[in-house]
């Protein structure tokens, strides 16, 4: 039978970099705040260059406009940290294990109970990079690992897997895309 075996512990940079991925790539209602943000800035700077405008008036944009502004680090940047540091508190340098088969994902954490049991089909697209691996669920929610923890089986295996088994998109094709250029030889 077809196994691949991942043992890892937390990784904080890994993880930033899957939320930053999916608050910027998977997501588009950041790019909608960046652009409401953009708007409430030209509408300041018209208000203001309007000589019929009142000085309330000038106010009243100009502090929205601030506050779309400083409001979105807190919105992007500040919910990532937040999240990377509860899972870090959470995990405590415990190791994290994904056996990854046919019919199943389950992925445990060492001295934590019980595990988490996925099936194929939760999965809306698999994201490899030249070292590691991203399993996207949703938005927020995936598995992350890096490929040098692969313990048992290989990345060949873990392709060929995710391949035969995901559910394909809307257009008829399993969402698994490599990020990178495997080297010629």
């Amino acid at each position: 039978m077809e196994k691949v075996l991942i043992k890892s512990k937390f990784d904080r940079k890994l993880y930033k970099r899957f939320l930053y991925f999916n608050v910027f790539v998977k997501s588009v209602s950041v790019y909608f705040f960046i652009a409401a943000a953009l708007l409430s800035l030209y509408l300041s700077i018209n208000v203001t260059l309007n000589a019929d405008a009142s000085q309330t008036n000038k106010s009243i944009y100009w502090v929205f406009t601030i506050f779309l502004f400083s409001s979105l680090p807190a919105f992007t940047v500040g919910r990532i940290i937040g999240t990377v540091n509860k899972l870090e508190k959470e995990r405590e340098g415990k190791l994290e294990i994904i056996e990854i088969t046919k019919p199943k994902i389950v992925r445990f954490i060492e001295g934590a109970q019980g595990k988490v049991v996925l099936g194929w089909e939760h999965f809306e697209s698999i994201y490899e990079y030249r070292d590691h691996v991203y399993m996207c669920i949703d938005r927020d929610q995936g598995l992350i690992f890096k490929k040098e923890s692969i313990t048992e089986g290989d990345v060949e295996t873990f392709r060929k897997l995710a391949m035969r088994n995901m559910r394909p998109g809307r257009r008829g094709k399993v969402r698994y895309f490599i990020k990178f250029k495997e080297d010629q030889r």
